[in-house]
């Protein structure tokens, strides 16, 4: 348990450092401009603020325009750029996001050398943030983005969990965090749990109240709910965690999580 705790805040401590920005450079090569100013940890881009790839084109409005204003206009953005939310603790509403662009493909300009469309690329793109608008007349559909990276946070429940080949109905509630690649989510949670634990020399079997740690893969399943399998562990303290056959050792479960990020 106690090790289990320790690799806990271990993520959670690397997961809030990197939202410290790096230096903001950017580097054109093969085709491609990347703004490195994207949050780095031991030499790992990664963010703490949620990252979305683009399949499609769609246009970004400067943050001084309106997303209702016919005359505002639009920059877009080629497909299969990268982009996210930007450190404002107002980056994201009802209407809009505030976004950085820090991938994305060098603008070809007939005429100019190769050196002029990758300034071109810089100047347009990763100079200032932009907003995409979630409504008005410039909405940007989200059928056009998604999610591949950045810090989750919710509430995971787990209804039951699977020991030495058994079911028990030992139901945990509690917090996580979890981190998103393009590919896969790692999260990890710890609560509360509610434990059978049967009383030494009888039948009788007594619920009690300990804690829970876990590790697992998330899976986003709608717009705010995921669902993650999981490994875990219960403690449960003084004489009745000394006398539990369970004490400390692994289970198997999977969780049912309300995301707060989304």
């Amino acid at each position: 348990m106690k090790v289990l705790c320790k690799w806990y805040f271990i993520l959670v401590f690397c997961l809030i450092i990197t939202s410290v920005n790096a230096a903001d450079t950017a580097i054109c090569d093969g085709g491609r401009c990347v703004n490195t100013e994207t949050n780095n940890i031991f030499g790992w881009s990664v963010s703490f603020k949620p990252v979305y790839k683009n399949q499609y084109e769609l246009g970004l409005l400067k943050i001084s325009d309106s997303c209702e204003n016919d005359k505002s206009t639009t920059t877009t953005l080629p497909k299969n750029s990268f982009f996210k939310q930007t450190l404002d603790n107002e980056a994201q509403n009802a209407n809009d996001i505030l976004v950085h662009v820090y991938e994305t493909d060098v603008i070809k300009t007939n005429g100019n050398s190769t050196d002029t469309n990758e300034k071109n690329t810089i100047e347009t793109f990763f100079k200032s943030p932009f907003k995409v608008c979630l409504n008005g007349k410039h909405r940007v559909p989200k059928s056009l983005y998604k999610r591949v990276g950045g810090v989750s946070t919710g509430l995971l429940v787990v209804p039951f969990k699977f020991r030495s080949g058994d079911v028990y109905s030992d139901s945990a509630i509690g917090p996580y965090v979890s981190y998103k690649w393009d590919v896969v989510e790692i999260l990890a949670t710890a609560g509360i749990s509610q434990i059978s634990v049967s009383q030494i020399g009888s039948e009788e079997i007594e619920t009690e109240t300990g804690l829970t740690a876990a590790f697992g893969i998330n899976f986003e399943i709608d717009t705010n709910w995921d669902i993650a399998f999981l490994v875990g562990v219960d403690h449960l303290s003084g004489d009745k965690g000394d006398n539990w056959k369970y004490q400390d050792k692994a289970w198997f479960s999977f969780g049912i999580g309300f995301n707060f990020t989304r």
